[in-house]
């Protein structure tokens, strides 16, 4: 039976707990993309555009999305 006493407190000082920001777990920059896509979807709606064009919106909302994700991460 290994003993788990060196790797916890090894856990415990690097500073890799796994909690906290910058852990890879959750939208990060990817919120501020989703409150503008979800602006300009209910500007789009109250406007009556057509669904090519809502439809285009999201398309390019999901690439944004992506995108801020892979750089602010």
């Amino acid at each position: 039976m290994p003993n788990l006493d060196d790797f916890h407190a090894f856990q415990s000082t690097s500073g890799n707990s796994g909690s906290g920001g910058g852990s890879g777990k959750g939208f990060g920059c990817g919120w501020v993309v989703i409150v503008v896509v979800v602006v300009m979807i209910l500007f789009f709606v109250v406007q009556g555009t057509s669904w090519a064009a809502l439809e285009t919106l999201l398309a390019l909302g999901i690439i944004a999305f992506f995108f801020a994700r892979l750089l602010f991460r």
